[in-house]
C-alpha cells in the first residue's frame, strides 16, 4: 500500500491516548519507542494467514468451499454465514497479502483512534455491506458480475475511508504498480479509491474491471464514510497527525 510520514495523536471520547507511530510513518528517532500494546488489528491479519491455510489444506477433507465463499445461489438458499465467512477466504497468496498489508498499515491507527470495538464494527459491517451490495449486482446485471467472491478488501476499504475522513491531510506515499513513488495526502487516496472504484463498476468488462468486485469496495467505502461522517467526527476530538503541510 505504501508508507505514511508523521505521527498519530488521538483523542478518544475527551481521554488523550498514547501516541501512535506506525512503522510506515516517520518519527523523530530521539523519541522513545512506544510499548507494543495489544491490537485487533494484528489479531484479524493473524486469522486471515490461518485461515487461508486452512482453506488450502484442511477445508477441502471437511466441508465444500462453496458453502462459505459469498455468491448470489448461496444467499439464494440462506447460506447467510456466507456475509461473514467470505472475508476470511482469498483466492492466492498475492491476494491475502495485500489485504493483510493494507490492514497493518491503516488498521491500527484507525483502531487507536476510535477504539476496538468501533474499528471492528466499521470493518465488519463495510464487509457485510459490501457483499451485499456485490450479490445485489449478480442479481441484477448477472452478464457483467457473476460468480463467488473472497477477501477481506470491503472490509479493508471501510478501515481507508475512516482513516481518509479521520486524519484527511495525512501525507502518504504509495508505491504505484509496487515500484513507482506517488505521493499524496489520504483525502486523494479517498477520491483514487472512489475513481478507480467507480470506472470498474462503470466499466466491469475493462481492464480496470477486471477480477474484481467493485461493488463490494463501494459498500465498503460508504460503510467507512458514514460511520465516519455521522459518527467518529462527532463524538471524538481528533489532533491533525502531521501538523505542517509540506
Amino acid at each position: 500500500m505504501g508508507t505514511m510520514p508523521g505521527a498519530i495523536t488521538a483523542w478518544v471520547e475527551k481521554r488523550r491516548i498514547r501516541p501512535y507511530f506506525s512503522t510506515m510513518f516517520d518519527r523523530d528517532e530521539t523519541q522513545s519507542r512506544p510499548r507494543w500494546r495489544w491490537s485487533i488489528t494484528l489479531v484479524l491479519i493473524a486469522l486471515n494467514i490461518i485461515a487461508f491455510g486452512v482453506q488450502f489444506t484442511l477445508l477441502p477433507k471437511v466441508v465444500d468451499r462453496e458453502y462459505l465463499v459469498l455468491s448470489l445461489p448461496g444467499i439464494e438458499h440462506g447460506y447467510f454465514w456466507q456475509l461473514l465467512t467470505y472475508q476470511f477466504m482469498h483466492a492466492n497468496p498475492l491476494h491475502l497479502i495485500l489485504n493483510c498489508w493494507g490492514l497493518f498499515v491503516f488498521g491500527r491507527p484507525v483502531e487507536w483512534a476510535v477504539g476496538k470495538a468501533r474499528f471492528l464494527v466499521v470493518y465488519f459491517l463495510g464487509g457485510i455491506f459490501g457483499g451485499l451490495l456485490q450479490v445485489m449486482a449478480c442479481y441484477l446485471w448477472p452478464y457483467y458480475f457473476y460468480g463467488g467472491m473472497v477477501g477481506a478488501s470491503a472490509g479493508l476499504f471501510g478501515i481507508i475511508a475512516s482513516f481518509s475522513m479521520l486524519f484527511p491531510e495525512q501525507p502518504l506515499l504509495m508505491l504505484l504498480f509496487f515500484v513507482i513513488p506517488l505521493k499524496m495526502r489520504a483525502k486523494s487516496l479517498l477520491a483514487l479509491l472512489l475513481v478507480t472504484t467507480g470506472l470498474g463498476i462503470s466499466f466491469p468488462r475493462s481492464i480496470l474491471g477486471g477480477n474484481i468486485a467493485h461493488f463490494a469496495h463501494l459498500g465498503g467505502i460508504l460503510t467507512g464514510l458514514a460511520f465516519s461522517r455521522f459518527y467518529f467526527l462527532r463524538s471524538l476530538r481528533l489532533q491533525d497527525p502531521v501538523g505542517d503541510s509540506y
